[in-house]
């Protein structure tokens, strides 16, 4: 009996190791799958590229974020109304958004954007991870203060940005007003979603060694919280959400989801539930870009059919032009996509210039003006003091015809 009890010992510790250290080595590695690479600026791109319209001058900054140093990009120096921080999604850069820097700058307003750690122009040999956004805005921020320009801020963010403009505020910067799209709470809920998603129950499973790994890659940092954010600082908010969101899902890891634990009364909950506005990727398009973006997905995917390698009678929603630049290209080839299915594809470059010189970049990069003119009020309003910037409703703008 004495014998036996040294053996149960060791087996029970064999079989702690199994369940407690083991599972973390596939965590990692499909954690790294995601984050573990450089989001490199794309050869090719369908929407607007910065050169693509004349007049917008822009001057190149870096600043240091971690151990890395970012590049920064200010444009309408000219301008001194008030200074609009846009941060990006995951996977893209600064120059995703130059439909929207455009857009800004022609209303009166210097803008500053920037990519992320490992992402386009900037730094890193990774792009981290979900909170990474927090930590690169933060590190912008404090470089902006150091310019001494003397003007409002305004934080505008979509996606990983639309995180890190609510999540920062938990660091106390000087801010006037945010607008955050298609933003989620904490990093954790996200993978959560993602592993059920991609893993089914096994997904739920998962969730103690994401924490851990994410923990263990951030520390304090990787609890940071865009609800904290949001009702510590007290600024005005504007959140806007789509229903059909099935990346940052709506009634889940969405910032809009945890509505009832906002506290700060100056918040704006905008949701968003027409077909061309309620996606994660389409909140800002007017209906033509959205018909335009759904005919030259359809002729991607008959492209990729063409090429493949074996036969995919159903792709996921990454397969498309919003994607395909971002997530699936290396060397020319589609490999594997961001959902972690696997699609080869060896289509020649030569075909995939052609297929991209013949998509018209500013119909597809068409913006729904009545919201980026709500978006412009809105900001507008945090310039004047409190009492009158405050409001509880905002005006309606008609739908412009778009240029």
């Amino acid at each position: 009996m004495q014998k036996s009890k040294p053996r149960t010992r060791f087996l029970a510790a064999i079989l702690i190791f199994l369940l407690a250290i083991v599972p973390i080595i596939p965590t990692i590695i499909l954690y790294n799958q995601t984050f573990g690479r450089r989001a490199e600026s794309p050869p090719y791109r369908a929407f607007l590229r910065y050169g693509d319209i004349p007049g917008y001058a822009r001057r190149i900054v870096n600043f240091p974020s971690g151990t890395n140093m970012l590049t920064g990009y200010i444009y309408g120096e000219e301008n001194y109304k008030g200074l609009i921080v846009i941060a990006h999604s995951f996977g893209d850069g600064a120059e995703g958004y130059f439909n929207v820097i455009r857009y800004f700058v022609d209303k009166g307003w210097r803008v500053f954007a920037y990519d992320k750690t490992g992402s386009h122009n900037s730094e890193g040999h990774r792009t981290m991870g979900l909170p990474q956004s927090a930590l690169d805005l933060d590190a912008a921020l404090l470089f902006i203060a150091e310019q001494e320009w003397g003007m409002p801020i305004m934080l505008f963010g979509h996606s990983w940005g639309g995180f890190a403009v609510t999540s920062v505020l938990n660091f106390g910067h000087e801010v006037n007003a945010v607008v955050s799209l298609a933003g989620y709470n904490t990093p954790m809920q996200v993978l959560h979603d993602t592993a059920k998603r991609v893993l089914g129950r096994a997904g739920t499973l998962a969730y103690p060694y994401l924490w851990a790994y994410q923990r263990f890659l951030f520390g304090r940092n990787a609890g940071l919280s865009a609800v904290d954010g949001i009702n510590k600082s007290g600024v005005p908010v504007m959140i806007i959400h789509g229903t059909a969101d099935w990346l940052i899902m709506y009634d889940s890891s969405a910032i809009i989801a945890h509505r009832g634990n906002i506290t700060n009364p100056n918040v704006h909950f905008l949701t968003h539930d027409l077909e061309h506005n309620n996606g994660h990727m389409n909140l800002l398009m007017c209906q033509d870009a959205f018909a335009y973006v759904t005919e030259i997905n359809e002729t991607f995917l008959d492209l990729f059919r063409t090429y493949a390698h074996g036969r995919h009678e159903d792709a996921c929603v990454f397969m498309s032009v919003y994607f395909h630049h971002v997530h699936m290209i290396t060397n020319g080839n589609l490999t594997r996509c961001f959902c972690s299915q696997v699609y080869r594809a060896s289509i020649p470059a030569s075909v995939l210039s052609n297929f991209y010189a013949g998509i018209d970049r500013h119909r597809i990069s068409g913006l729904n003006i009545a919201l980026m003119d709500e978006i412009n009020a809105f900001f507008k309003m945090s310039l004047y003091p409190p009492q009158q910037c405050y409001a509880t409703t905002l005006p309606q703008f008609p739908q412009h015809p778009q240029p």
